[in-house]
């Protein structure tokens, strides 16, 4: 596993790669990863607030985007990324219009602060690539830039950066085959994946939690899936493969 045992782990923190040029699976397609220093969005968005010197753009070419929807870590760890990254908004919101929301959002914050070490001590936060852990994000491999007008977004739904099992189920690249990681226990960003992820689901008698105004409604797996999980060591109470 890519993870660290969580009983004797030293790391205190963990973030999530999206997929970048390091883990990008077409690499003859460089258009289908992003890494941070070419993301038009993080210059856009922090620039203008702590000014091109500190953020230095031309040194994070070829670092990857941080997900800010996946943040794992200790009690210890958890408590520091959240007092560091709420002080830092209020401190942001004292200094006017283009240090606050939206001109800064906390994923590009969340980028800035964690390459410029404000999360602690470097040997105990640990970024895990794309391909692995717990949380695959989907969002950008399911969008390919190069395809259609992007004002229509017709560049969602792309399937060829997604591996699957004999099962169907949807993988982790760069996990072992023994690897109990190796089936991506949960799907970030899969709005992205629309136009095959319902056909998907239903192909597998998937579980989708989807918000209808004040009400949660949701499908889930079937034994087949279960049994599959089950016979990994997990607890399954009543079938649900997470999508976030």
């Amino acid at each position: 596993s890519s993870l660290p045992n969580p009983i004797n782990t030293t790391h205190d923190l963990l973030l999530a790669e999206e997929v970048s040029s390091h883990t990008n699976p077409l690499p003859q397609s460089p258009h289908r990863a992003l890494n941070l220093g070419s993301s038009r969005r993080y210059q856009t968005h922090i620039e203008p607030c702590y000014g091109k010197e500190a953020v230095r753009i031309h040194q994070l070419k070829n670092v990857p985007i941080l997900c800010s929807g996946t943040i794992l870590g200790t009690k210890t760890g958890m408590h520091l990324f959240l007092t560091v990254l709420v002080e830092e908004f209020v401190q942001n919101n004292q200094r006017g219009p283009m240090c606050q929301s939206p001109s800064t959002t906390d994923q590009w914050t969340m980028n800035h602060l964690h390459y410029t070490g404000r999360f602690g001590y470097p040997h105990q936060t640990k970024t895990f690539p794309w391909g692995t852990g717990a949380v695959l994000t989907m969002g950008k491999p399911c969008v390919d830039s190069s395809v259609g007008d992007k004002k229509e977004k017709k560049g969602h739904s792309q399937i060829d950066l997604v591996e699957f099992d004999s099962n169907g189920m949807i993988l982790n690249r760069y996990e072992l085959e023994s690897s109990p990681m190796r089936i991506a226990l949960t799907l970030h960003q899969w709005d992205s994946c629309w136009g095959w992820m319902g056909r998907w689901l239903r192909s597998i008698g998937g579980c989708l939690w989807e918000w209808r105004g004040w009400r949660m409604k949701s499908m889930c797996i079937g034994s087949s899936v279960i049994e599959i999980l089950t016979g990994m060591g997990w607890t399954v109470d009543n079938g649900q493969q997470q999508l976030l």
